[in-house]
């Protein structure tokens, strides 16, 4: 098993058991996680002490975590993907994400680059209470 295929089996893994902070353990300290979009939670957050102190705590307020199911990564060389789906509870509303996206990008054996897709609405209204845009 090469270390591409160990990291995003772990990283799907803890996601679905939602050991989150393990799941983002394995990025590299150098590494990058890329949450897209525009919301209060999007950005680019420079490795796992960036994620735990800046993005953990605005989205900590989940009154039921995100279920996450992936499908069976999509890995090749130093890239990896994958999709899967999810819900949960929100602070303000109900978090249906019936397609995610992780694209996963390795170097020297380590993680260095996440980037995740989503229905940011979905994440805006869950977790933000902001209404969809009319």
């Amino acid at each position: 098993m090469t270390d591409a295929e160990r990291i995003t089996r772990a990283f799907a893994t803890a996601i679905e058991e939602l050991r989150f902070l393990d799941a983002f353990s394995l990025l590299d300290d150098d590494g990058k996680y890329h949450v897209i979009g525009t919301t209060p939670a999007s950005g680019v957050y420079h490795g796992p002490q960036d994620v735990f102190d800046r993005l953990v705590p605005v989205l900590g307020g989940f009154k039921e975590p995100p279920a996450v199911k992936f499908e069976e990564p999509i890995i090749q060389r130093d890239r990896a993907v994958l999709l899967g789906s999810g819900t949960g509870l929100g602070p303000t509303g109900p978090y249906n994400q019936p397609y995610y996206a992780f694209v996963l990008k390795f170097a020297d054996g380590k993680l260095m680059e996440m980037i995740e897709f989503m229905d940011t609405q979905m994440l805006v209204s869950a977790v933000f209470g902001e209404a969809e845009p009319a």
